[in-house]
């Protein structure tokens, strides 16, 4: 009898042992999916001549095949594998630069570019106008298939002639944020998972830049209402203080990290850290990661996928990695730093055509 209990116990363990093994495999295998791990970031060399001139907002896809621009008022997607234009959204009205697309984005892990296009073909009321949200999906950079245009939904309530000067995606929340300007006023509107779309500023906030929480959802505003700046985090809803400091101004959330920069006399002086939380703490003690001074006078300032901090103008990209800053030359004349931080794209004039040239960004 006791043997039969010992092999009755024995086989019992080694049951407990699989289930728990093939639990743990399943587990693993689900958080491979919700969270799958980010591979190197893409950073080539390549050079293509693109007819036209004039171009602006420079957005280069995540694996370094698609540029996105405006000509002319029209958002082109140039395929620089297949050396064609393969998407046009143009004006609805010849010379409206009030309507077509007001803003776009390339989401940071895939070929999809998102955008925000107005047009009053079908009136609305005098205090908004049709405004929408597409999605455009491109196909491998190799093949001729058409890329895949879907209108998401309306945005209700849209001011009419609006400009978007914000733009801020958290892919995992399928949270959206942006804001509109018009005259001296300023909305922060949300879009989430509903389709809702909503207000979250105050009565006259204006907001400098923000950035959101690729895994949280989290926003970080510059936020300044009066003579009062600070930068909030819209956490569940609620508003939360991260710093008084009128100097302070958010960088951008990268590895689990919000990087704020400490601005003073156009130059940026410190490069400060917190934690990136599912509920943030007011007023969160901030950790200095950098000291120095690089010039920021018509600069622009984000964090690549490395943590590395990049500020850069027309002339000059600076890179503080791990508290060490070094310097790039850009030799454009007109010169994009790729939203990885691993990548310049410099426009050069030739005529009616425009240069670009790729290169990775390294001192």
């Amino acid at each position: 009898m006791e043997k039969k209990l010992r092999i009755l116990l024995v086989w019992t363990l080694i049951s407990l042992l699989l289930q728990f093994g093939a639990y743990s495999l399943l587990n693993d295998q689900i958080q491979k999916v919700m969270q799958p791990v980010g591979s190197e970031p893409i950073a080539l060399q390549l050079k293509t001549t693109i007819p036209g001139y004039g171009f602006t907002n420079v957005q280069i896809s995540y694996a370094k095949d698609y540029l996105a621009y405006m000509e002319n008022g029209t958002l082109k997607i140039f395929n620089l594998k297949k050396n064609k234009v393969i998407f046009e959204k143009a004006l609805p009205v010849e010379n409206d630069k009030a309507l077509g697309v007001l803003s776009y984005q390339w989401l940071p892990d895939r070929s999809t570019l998102i955008y925000i296009y107005a047009d009053n073909s079908s009136k609305q009321s005098g205090n908004s106008q049709n405004t929408e949200l597409y999605s455009l999906a491109l196909p491998s950079s190799d093949e001729d298939t058409a890329p895949d245009n879907r209108l998401n939904q309306a945005i209700d309530n849209f001011p009419a002639g609006g400009e978007i000067e914000e733009f801020a995606v958290s892919t995992s929340t399928n949270l959206i944020y942006f804001t509109v300007k018009i005259g001296s006023t300023e909305r922060l509107m949300e879009i989430n998972v509903m389709k809702n779309v909503s207000t979250l500023s105050k009565s006259g906030e204006t907001i400098d830049k923000m950035a959101a929480s690729d895994k949280y959802g989290t926003l970080y505003i510059d936020s300044k209402i009066g003579f009062t700046q600070n930068i909030i985090a819209f956490d569940g809803g609620k508003r939360k203080l991260i710093s008084r400091n009128a100097y302070d101004k958010v960088l951008g959330i990268k590895a689990g990290k919000v990087y704020i920069g400490e601005f003073k006399n156009n130059e940026l002086v410190k490069i400060k850290t917190i934690t990136d939380r599912s509920n943030m703490t007011e007023s969160p003690s901030l950790k200095t990661e950098w000291q120095g001074s690089i010039p920021f006078n018509n600069a622009l300032a984000f964090v690549g996928t490395k943590g590395q901090v990049v500020v850069y103008d027309n002339q000059t990209a600076y890179i503080v990695t791990a508290g060490h800053l070094k310097e790039v030359k850009l030799l454009g004349d007109q010169n994009y730093v790729s939203d990885d931080g691993e990548e310049t794209i410099q426009l050069s004039s030739q005529g009616t055509s425009t240069l670009v040239e790729l290169n990775p960004l390294k001192p």
